[in-house]
Order: C-alpha cells, then sequence, then structure tokens
C-alpha cells in the first residue's frame, strides 16, 4: 500500500521535498543574517540560490523542479503542464514551504526565543524593506523579478536555444542570486507565492500572530498575485520574441 502511494504522488513527493530545501537554506541564510555580524545581502541571496539549486537537483528529475506555484502556473500554460497536475504541485510546493520553514525554526529556536519578535519575522517572511516601498512598487519589483527568473527557466531548458542540460539548476540558483543582488532589496524578492504563503501562516501558528497578514496595508497578497503575473509575463516575452523549439499558445 505504500508503495502504491508513494509511487502515485511520486511528483508530489518531489516538490514538497524540493521546496523544503529551498526554503530551509534560504529562509536559513536570513537567520544567520539576523544573528550574525558576518552575513550580507549577498550572501543571503547566495543562500537563497543554493538553496534553489540544491532542491532542483533533488527534485527535477522526477517533478521538474518547479518548486513555485508561479513556475507551475505558467508551465500549465505555455509547455503543456496537465492542469490536473497543478493544484498537485502546488498543494505540495505550500506544505514543503511550510517544513522548510519549520526547519529553520526548529534550527534557530534559542535565538529566536530570544530575540525581539519584530526582528525575527523577516527571517520568514518578505515585505517591503523601507517604509518609502510602497505595495505598488513592491508590486512591480515582485513582478519583474519573477519575469526575470521564468525568462531564465524557459530559455536554459529550450532545446532550440542554450539548454544548460545538467548545470540547469546551477544557472537558474545563479540567476536567482542574480536577481537577489540587482532587484531584490525593496521586498525581500518573494518571487514565489509559496515561499512567502506558507512560512507567513507558520509565523501566524508559531507566536507571531495573525498580524502577520495585516501589516504594511494588507501586503501579504503582494507575492502571492505578483510573481503569478510576473511569472506568465515572463513566459510571454520569452515565447512571443525566442521560442519556436515546440508548441506554444504563441506559435501554434
Amino acid at each position: 500500500m505504500l508503495n502504491v502511494v508513494l509511487a502515485r504522488f511520486r511528483k508530489a513527493f518531489a516538490e514538497f521535498l524540493g521546496t523544503a530545501i529551498l526554503v530551509a537554506f534560504g529562509s536559513g541564510a536570513i537567520a544567520q543574517l539576523v544573528f550574525s555580524h558576518n552575513n550580507s545581502w549577498f550572501t543571503m541571496s547566495l543562500g537563497w540560490g543554493l538553496g534553489l539549486t540544491f532542491g532542483i537537483y533533488v527534485s527535477g528529475g522526477v517533478s521538474g523542479g518547479h518548486l513555485n506555484p508561479a513556475v507551475t502556473l505558467a508551465q500549465a500554460i505555455f509547455r503543456g503542464l496537465a492542469w490536473a497536475e497543478v493544484p498537485i504541485y502546488w498543494t505540495a510546493q505550500f506544505l514543503g514551504a511550510f517544513a522548510g520553514a519549520l526547519i529553520v525554526y526548529v534550527a534557530n529556536y534559542s535565538a529566536i526565543q530570544n530575540a525581539d519578535r519584530n526582528s525575527t519575522i523577516g527571517i520568514f517572511v518578505t515585505g517591503p524593506q523601507t517604509k518609502s516601498v510602497s505595495n505598488t512598487a513592491a508590486f512591480l519589483a515582485e513582478f519583474i523579478g519573477t519575469a526575470l527568473l521564468v525568462l531564465i527557466i524557459l530559455s536554459t531548458s529550450d532545446k532550440g536555444n542554450t539548454p544548460a542540460g545538467n548545470i540547469q539548476p546551477l544557472v537558474i540558483g545563479l540567476s536567482l542570486v542574480a536577481i537577489g543582488t540587482s532587484f531584490g532589496y525593496e521586498t525581500g524578492f518573494a518571487l514565489n507565492p509559496a515561499r512567502d504563503l506558507a512560512p507567513r501562516l507558520f509565523t501566524a501558528l508559531f507566536g507571531w500572530g495573525f498580524g502577520v497578514f495585516t501589516e504594511a496595508s494588507f501586503y501579504f497578497w503582494v507575492p502571492i498575485v505578483a510573481p503569478f503575473l510576473g511569472a506568465i509575463g515572463g513566459a510571454f516575452i520569452y515565447d512571443f520574441l525566442v521560442y519556436a523549439s515546440g508548441p506554444s499558445p504563441l506559435n501554434n
């Protein structure tokens, strides 16, 4: 019976594990930035990029290594992923991100308990980094960052362009580092609805309270909606201007 379940949901388990690895390394890097003076924005971005690389290597051969509901949506619209698989992927990604947040919480439990809650919430969730960043500006930053990420994902898997092959996870991870260092400061670069929403729910349940959904003028919706639209935008631009290697809504 167990073997049947594992075989039936192998893709879901791969997405769960890969997303957990992504969030564990990424949020873990933020924790080191919060608790240590020996880290920087770049090392935090590198933690997220390497987490994405490792997560894709763990899951990519089974599920494609999306680890991101926005990427899954783009794959369904532009690359023929079965729509029946979309809610399964999304559920696995959300649960994986929640598990990744739990890993970081356990690993840093003592430090978190001895710190001010307001100083540690950013380990798990994104948000405007300064008061001058409006939700509109944050939305644009998240949209652009996600569009760039998806554009790079599609281009490095395009057999008619320059496919990255076995090093694609590393290239995608480096692209996240670049986006984080070049475009990430306004919001903390979620670029992934599961990466923010699941840890946000985790913080609400584990001591920070449900105010995490109302702070910064109900900011929580920005890292959900903007990445979905950014992923569609990035895929649309790539397929419209470059892609000709297979079926797409833009070249059928």
